[in-house]
């Protein structure tokens, strides 16, 4: 067993990301394609949201081979979060992305007959990629589920999209959902294997203990090389402390929040009883006085 930083981490993540043939192998795998080359965008994006959930999303340039085993240029969004409750965030990122006048490639096409030569602007497809650091509900106990465009006819017949389809494929996306808390639990395929790098969601697991011979492929092996380069870094690793006394930080305001939050309850109750009681013997007005609060609060309960 090697133990490890825990890529779940921001600062795990990204480095390990960072990496041009581990972006391959985890992309390549996740997306079930080729991915010739890959780069990674600079426009990270880390934020702690105003109830506590923490996101992460790293944007890619990337080319990949398409269904007809062409090659084609595509947007890769990974984003990244340990708690629910982050999906409004999660669209307001894609409508972002589909708003983006920069997320288009150029091809030039010339005429057979003419010889003239036409500039046509193509939008990127989008491949959305989040990696959840919770499970999604009953009903869903999959580790990894994709999700693609798919249209019927009239008669419920699929119809198949050409993959050089500006007008369908530039107003849809596919999207991949990795549930990090079940790449253990059944693992069946390369992939699989691949994302149990992912299972320890445990807020507090800074390194990680992961079998280097769990999987005998290349791919598996170039992650963990990557894995044990990051866990040697100093600077990598003073910066995951950095992260996770944050972390602490924000789960310590939470609690201080939802304690806060249960005594204004309980003070909530007694002046509710207390003005409930009051009312079987004196007007609005007085026990507004008594209790030295505003009319309008004894009325609002009263007719609550």
């Amino acid at each position: 067993m090697a133990q490890v930083v825990n890529p779940i981490y921001d600062t795990v993540f990204k480095y390990l990301m960072q990496d041009e043939k581990v972006a391959k192998v985890l992309i390549g795998n996740i997306l079930k394609t080729k991915v010739v080359s890959i780069q990674m965008n600079n426009n990270e994006y880390s934020a702690m949201l105003p109830d506590g959930k923490k996101i992460f999303k790293l944007d890619f340039s990337a080319t990949i081979l398409d269904n007809s085993g062409n090659r084609q240029l595509v947007h890769i969004e990974v984003q990244k979060a340990l708690e629910e409750g982050e999906i409004m965030r999660f669209r307001s990122y894609l409508g972002a992305i589909y708003m983006d006048q920069t997320k288009k490639y150029q091809e030039t096409i010339k005429d057979s007959k003419t010889q003239t030569e036409t500039t046509v602007e193509h939008p990127l497809p989008i491949h959305s990629i989040y990696i959840l650091g919770h499970e999604l509900g009953d009903g869903l106990q999959q580790s990894v589920m994709h999700g693609e465009n798919i249209f019927k006819d009239q008669d419920g017949n699929i119809i198949k999209i050409p993959d050089n389809n500006d007008y369908i494929n530039g107003l849809t996306h596919t999207v991949t959902f990795v549930i990090a808390p079940l790449t253990k639990k059944n693992v069946k395929t390369h992939l699989d294997k691949l994302l149990t790098i992912f299972s320890e969601t445990t807020p507090n697991s800074q390194i990680i203990e992961l079998d280097e011979y769990y999987d005998d492929s290349e791919d598996y092996r170039t992650i963990m090389r990557v894995l044990q380069k990051a866990s040697a870094d100093k600077q990598l690793r003073g910066n995951l402390d950095l992260e996770q006394y944050a972390w602490n930080n924000q789960l310590k305001m939470e609690r201080r929040i939802n304690e806060m939050g249960a005594k204004l309850s309980q003070l909530d109750a007694k002046l509710t009883a207390a003005i409930k009681a009051l009312s079987l013997t004196s007007s609005a007005a007085q026990i507004a006085q008594i209790l030295n609060i505003s009319q309008y609060q004894v009325e609002k309960i009263l007719n609550g």
